[in-house]
């Protein structure tokens, strides 16, 4: 029965799409990926964003965290740190966001690893380290202006369609740049973008989901674990997170290799 059901949906181009974006999620390891990506989101691009937020000041980046989660960074231990004003510990901290923000490169270079997977091509190495220096800033500084786009809900009627058209413009930006920087440009303009707009609704779908789901799911977490409750909840959005940028590259690799009106205008015969 199953091989007649897939002889069946492979019988037509539409089919043969859906099949496509079956198996590519399969063969890219949806969940072991995703699982992998949240994690280095959480130890890796969460302590740039707090560090950069404590010295910098602009708190956006926090504010955005804060709004997305339910918590304030405040709250944990790793909020009082920002509080020291000694000069000794202020150029300490100079040093220390330095360090964070090498050792946070291991996320952009997991996204490599990702991008690579799914569209087949080698790895960056050590000699385009800046590309993962750029992806990881593009990333972080995109959170911090996702943040910012609060300030329109004030906007009277038209306040929230302009949060989520700047989340989604921000984020389309941000992941059609990811993959095209990590595969060296190895992708198409058109797919680059489609991968951006697709991975963009998807975030902005979730983050209106954990606008609801979230604070309540993050205060009962952390009124019985502490902060362990909120790092485990933090971490399991993160993977949904990161299921829809996974998902999202694999899905346009589908439709860009088929030959529906979708993939020829993606691979540019259109």
């Amino acid at each position: 029965m199953i091989e007649t059901a897939t002889g069946l949906l492979r019988s037509t181009p539409w089919g043969r799409t859906a099949w496509r974006v079956v198996r590519g999620l399969v063969e890219i390891e949806l969940v072991d990926r995703s699982l992998a990506l949240s994690a280095q989101i959480f130890t890796s691009v969460l302590p740039v964003i707090m560090a950069a937020s404590a010295l910098s000041g602009w708190h956006s980046a926090a504010g955005a965290i804060r709004f997305q989660f339910g918590f304030d960074l405040g709250a944990l231990p790793v909020g009082d740190a920002a509080e020291v004003s000694d000069s000794s510990l202020a150029a300490f901290g100079v040093v220390g966001l330095l360090m964070v923000v090498f050792s946070g490169t291991s996320f952009a270079r997991a996204l490599g690893r990702v991008y690579g997977a799914v569209w087949q091509v080698n790895s960056i190495g050590p000699r385009d380290a800046w590309r993962w220096f750029a992806a990881l800033f593009a990333v972080a500084l995109s959170v911090a202006l996702v943040g910012q786009t609060q300030n329109f809900a004030h906007v009277r009627y038209v306040g929230w369609p302009l949060v989520l058209a700047g989340e989604l413009i921000i984020w389309t930006v941000v992941w059609a740049f990811a993959p095209f920087l990590l595969t060296k440009g190895a992708l198409a303009g058109r797919v680059a973008w489609a991968t951006g707009l697709l991975t963009a609704t998807g975030l902005t779908v979730v983050h209106l989901a954990g606008r609801v789901a979230l604070p309540r799911i993050t205060a009962n977490a952390q009124r019985h674990f502490g902060p362990l409750g909120l790092a485990f909840t933090s971490v399991s959005w993160l993977f949904v997170m990161s299921v829809v940028i996974v998902g999202a590259a694999s899905i346009i690799k589908a439709f860009a290799s088929d030959e529906t009106v979708v993939g020829r205008f993606l691979h540019g015969s259109n």
